[in-house]
C-alpha cells in the first residue's frame, strides 16, 4: 500500500453483518466503494469507528514498532482520551477503526463508541472528534501522508483541524490560515444529504469547549476556530459549513441532489457524482450464472425468469425463517425496504387502508407486500411508524399477504433485491439525494415502481418500471395495482411468465450494469475528485 493513499473517512462501514457498525445506505455505500477500490488495486484506507454492539472476531488491533497495541491520544476540553485502533481487511484495502474502550479512560469516555449516531449532543460531538482528530491523528503515527483527506459526510469534517495542526507543525513558519489553506487543498468532501438536521450542528458554546485544546495549539483564540465552521447569525456551529468552507472539491451524489445543493449552498460547486453498487456483492448467484457480469448479451428470456424464481424461493424461505410467515411463490411481491424515517414515506401504502386491503385480497391476480427497514435510534416518529406497520401485519387481511421483516441486515437486503418482484420507492421528491437500494433490485430484474427523486430522476422509466407523482404518490400505487401492472404481471404465457415483464427486467439490469456501478462511480472520482491521471 502506498505511502500517499486516498484516507476515506466515514462514520460507517457495512462490511457485512458480523460487523454491525452501520446504520443504512450510507454505510453500504462506504463499503462498495472500499470493495471497488480494491478490485482496482488502488491506494485507499477506511477510517471510521469500532462500535460496541460489534464484536471484534474479525479484527486485529494495530500495533506499534515494538509490538504494543497502539494508543492515539486525543485531547478532551481539559483532559486526554486514549483510543486503540482495530484493522480489517476489505479485500487488500485497510480499514482503521477507533474505538475508545481503552484501560484508563473514564466510563464516560467508553460510552463514547458504544452507539452508532449516539442521541446524546455532547457524546456525539465526541464521536466526531474521535473520528476526525483521532483518525487524522492515527494516520501521522502510522507514517501515512494522505493524497487527500476525502471526508465522506461531514461528520468527519473535525480532521479539517488536525490536519491544519499538524501542517503547521511540519512548518512553523507559516501563520494558521497558511496551513490551513494547504489542508484546504488536501480535502475533498462528499455530501448525501439536503434534509435539514441538527446532527451536525452544536451550540458555540459546547464546540469551544472541545476545540479550545487545539486553538491553543494552533495558537490562536478559540473563536477563530469555531468561525471555519460558523452559521450565520447564530450563535452554532456547523461541521458540514466546515466541511464546505475548507474542501478543495465537493461532490454531490446525483445530478438532481448537485442542482438542489448548489442553491441550497450558494457559493459553493457541487460536482455531480451518481453513486454506484458494486455489482459482484449485489447480482444474487441464480442470476448471476445464467447472465454473468462479464457476459455483455442476456440469457433468453425463460432462463431469465427461471433464475428469478429461484432467487424468490431464497427470499421467501428466508422471510419464512426471519418471521415464520408462509408467502406465496406465484404472488406479485412488491418490497419496501431502506432506512426508515418521514421522508422517504414507508406509509403511503397505508394511506388508504381498506383500498390497500382490497388490492391483497384479489385471489386472481394475488399481491403481498413485504417491508424492511432499520430507525434511526433517536427517530421517534419514524419508531412511531414501526408500531403502526406490526399493528397492520396483525390485521385479518394484512396477515396473509403483508409482512414486516424485522432486525433489517445485509442477509436481508441481498434477499429482497433478489427475489422481489416490484421495488417500491416513495421518497418525497427532492429529499432522497441518490438512493441506491433500487439500482441492486434493477441489477436483479426488480422492476421499478418510484417517485422521481435521486438518481431515479435521471431515467425513463417506461421500459423499466413506472414513475409516481410525488405529490399524489398513495393514489398512484393503488391505480397502478388495481389495473396496469396486476394486468402486466399475470399475462402469463404457457410457460408461466409474462414476456413483456421479463423484457423490462432484462432492461432494468442492462441499465445498472452499464450505467450504475461502482466501477463507472469509482472512476468518477478518480477523474473528478482525485485527479488521478
Amino acid at each position: 500500500m502506498s505511502n500517499n493513499p486516498i484516507a476515506y473517512f466515514s462514520m460507517e462501514f457495512a462490511i457485512d453483518d458480523t460487523l454491525p457498525i452501520f446504520a443504512g445506505g450510507l454505510g453500504i455505500l462506504t463499503a462498495d466503494i472500499l470493495f471497488e477500490a480494491s478490485l482496482q488495486q488502488k491506494p485507499l484506507i477506511g477510517i471510521g469507528l469500532f462500535y460496541h454492539q460489534a464484536d471484534q472476531v474479525s479484527l486485529k488491533a494495530v500495533t506499534d514498532k515494538s509490538g504494543n497495541i497502539l494508543i492515539i491520544s486525543v485531547p478532551f476540553a481539559d483532559k486526554q482520551v486514549k483510543v486503540k485502533v482495530w484493522k480489517k481487511l476489505v479485500g487488500n484495502i485497510p480499514l482503521y477503526l477507533l474505538d475508545t474502550h481503552v484501560e484508563g479512560n473514564t466510563s464516560e469516555d467508553y460510552r463514547i463508541c458504544s452507539q452508532l449516531y449516539d442521541g446524546n449532543k455532547e457524546r456525539r460531538f465526541k464521536q466526531e472528534i474521535i473520528l476526525g482528530i483521532g483518525g487524522t491523528k492515527l494516520l501521522k503515527s502510522l507514517n501515512i501522508s494522505p493524497r487527500y483527506y476525502h471526508l465522506n459526510e461531514a461528520h468527519c469534517a473535525l480532521a479539517i483541524i488536525q490536519a491544519t495542526i499538524q501542517a503547521k507543525k511540519a512548518n512553523s513558519s507559516i501563520s494558521f490560515y497558511d496551513a490551513l489553506n494547504q489542508t484546504k487543498n488536501k480535502t475533498l468532501f462528499t455530501n448525501h444529504t439536503i434534509v435539514p438536521t441538527d446532527n451536525d450542528v452544536f451550540s458555540e458554546n459546547l464546540a469551544s469547549i472541545y476545540l479550545k485544546p487545539y486553538a491553543e495549539d494552533l495558537q490562536i483564540p478559540v473563536h477563530e476556530l469555531i468561525e471555519l465552521g460558523k452559521v450565520e447569525d447564530a450563535s452554532m456551529f456547523s461541521l458540514t459549513l466546515l466541511a464546505l468552507r475548507h474542501s478543495v472539491r465537493i461532490n454531490a451524489v446525483s445530478q438532481l441532489h448537485s442542482q438542489i445543493a448548489n442553491k441550497t449552498w450558494p457559493g459553493f460547486n457541487f460536482i455531480p457524482i451518481t453513486n454506484g453498487i458494486f455489482l459482484p456483492r449485489w447480482l444474487q448467484s441464480p442470476l448471476a450464472k445464467v447472465w454473468p457480469l462479464a457476459q455483455k448479451e442476456p440469457c433468453s428470456k425463460k432462463i431469465f425468469w427461471q433464475a428469478h424464481l429461484k432467487q424468490k424461493r431464497a427470499m421467501l424461505k428466508l422471510v419464512n425463517q426471519r418471521t415464520g410467515a408462509k408467502l406465496e411463490e406465484n404472488a406479485l411481491t412488491i418490497t419496501w425496504a431502506r432506512r426508515i424515517t418521514s421522508y422517504k414515506r414507508p406509509n403511503a401504502i397505508f394511506k388508504d387502508i381498506k383500498r390497500f386491503e382490497a388490492i391483497l385480497s384479489t385471489s386472481n391476480k394475488p399481491v403481498q407486500f413485504l417491508m424492511a427497514g432499520k430507525v434511526h435510534p433517536n427517530d421517534n416518529e419514524a419508531k412511531q411508524l414501526v408500531k403502526h406497520i406490526h399493528q397492520l401485519c396483525r390485521k385479518d387481511v394484512c396477515q396473509r399477504h403483508f409482512q414486516f421483516i424485522p432486525n433489517y441486515d445485509i442477509t436481508i437486503a441481498q434477499a429482497l433485491v433478489g427475489g422481489s418482484d416490484i421495488w417500491l420507492n416513495t421518497p418525497l421528491r427532492g429529499y432522497e439525494a441518490c438512493g441506491t437500494s433500487g439500482m441492486k433490485a434493477c441489477l436483479n430484474g426488480v422492476l421499478q415502481m418510484t417517485t422521481k427523486d435521486g438518481w431515479t430522476n435521471d431515467i425513463n422509466w417506461a421500459k423499466y418500471g413506472w414513475t409516481l407523482d410525488s405529490d399524489n404518490v398513495s393514489e398512484d400505487i393503488y391505480r397502478l395495482l388495481e389495473n396496469e401492472v396486476t394486468n402486466l404481471y399475470f399475462k402469463q404465457n404457457s410457460l408461466g411468465f409474462s414476456p413483456e415483464w421479463v423484457d423490462r427486467m432484462i432492461h432494468s439490469s442492462s441499465l445498472i450494469r452499464k450505467n450504475y456501478s461502482s466501477t463507472r462511480m469509482f472512476n468518477h472520482y478518480i477523474e473528478k475528485l482525485y485527479l488521478w491521471l
